[in-house]
């Protein structure tokens, strides 16, 4: 790994990547159930490109399975997670199924929700949306100033909703189905769709229907060679997530390789380039671009008007849906 610098984070190694405190969650018999580090922080009026990395810890032996722990929905926030590790019960609108490492779990607004972690799981998130209240967060500066307060009633009723837009519900009937009828459970291998190119393959994972009309998410599954060379100065910022594989990249003229569980951030015009080292499953979490349409769209012109498909139609297809890939090749 090359040396640590603004635009990469490493998951692997959390005392460097989390930034500031780690923050945790509680099963009710108090031992603790989550590790949380913030590695990024949320932007905008929608809080796009906020990524969480976490450790959810086994559930308790002896917890019912047969009904959702700790259930509960949120009014307006979406969740991407990836399961990087493990496996757990998703519970999810009457569903119960099974989730296990290299799958995504994509949560919508109002959607009831539980999970049950069989083992412990690394559970790296995305979020957006989500009304969050500063008070929580006041008071456990408190809390840590004067450990003797952590139970006073007053300065608790001050934060009692929480850090999130998180709301309790009534353990929900669930019936068990197969992962791949949950259709919060995502896959590679069960995409929307998959478009081939020289040396990848664009893979649509969540739709940006899927997020309130408000981001998406696709896989580019890259062979070793492949490079890819963005306009001079991209408009949108990027958050990517390098699930697998080796990719050397190029941004505002730093060259620094990233590896597996990788996070790198591409700020709005910095230069930018990469060359597939390994073969290499890359996420794009900031989901401005409208990949889906467009390629949808240039899939269309390639097979009922092929005569079309000339470098001036590809230019008006990526400004009209501000895609930021300049050109692409094998080395």
């Amino acid at each position: 790994m090359a040396e640590k610098n603004e635009f990469l984070f490493d998951l692997k190694t959390p005392e460097t990547s989390w930034k500031g405190g780690i923050a945790h969650s509680y099963f009710p018999d108090g031992s603790v159930s989550s590790d949380v580090g913030t590695v990024t922080d949320a932007e905008g009026p929608h809080g796009l490109y906020w990524f969480l990395d976490s450790l959810m810890y086994k559930t308790p032996e002896g917890t019912d399975a047969t009904r959702p722990p700790n259930p509960h929905f949120h009014w307006r926030g979406y969740e991407t997670f990836f399961v990087d590790s493990g496996s757990l019960w998703l519970y999810i609108d009457g569903k119960k199924a099974l989730a296990k490492k290299g799958d995504i779990v994509h949560l919508q607004a109002a959607q009831s929700q539980a999970m049950l972690f069989l083992e412990d799981v690394k559970w790296r998130g995305t979020y957006h949306d989500f009304e969050t209240y500063p008070e929580f967060g006041e008071v456990s500066r408190v809390k840590a100033a004067f450990p003797e307060l952590a139970e006073d009633p007053e300065l608790n009723a001050l934060a009692t909703r929480g850090f999130m837009d998180t709301n309790r519900m009534e353990p929900f009937v669930c019936k068990e189905v197969p992962t791949e009828d949950c259709h919060a459970i995502k896959n590679l291998s069960r995409p929307h769709a998959v478009y081939d190119f020289p040396g990848v393959k664009m893979n649509v994972v969540v739709e940006r229907w899927e997020n309130g009309g408000v981001k998406e998410l696709e896989c580019a599954v890259m062979e070793p060679g492949f490079t890819a060379q963005w306009v001079k100065y991209p408009p949108i910022k990027e958050l990517f997530y390098l699930r697998s594989g080796k990719v050397k990249f190029s941004i505002l003229g730093q060259e620094f390789v990233a590896d597996d569980e990788c996070v790198v951030v591409a700020p709005r015009y910095a230069p930018r380039s990469i060359e597939v080292l390994e073969k290499a499953e890359l996420y794009e979490l900031g989901g401005q671009p409208y990949w889906s349409l467009f390629l949808q769209s240039y899939d269309s012109v390639k097979t009922y008007a092929p005569e079309r498909l000339t470098p001036e139609t590809v230019k008006a297809l990526k400004e009209r849906f501000h895609i930021q890939i300049e050109s692409i090749g094998m080395k």
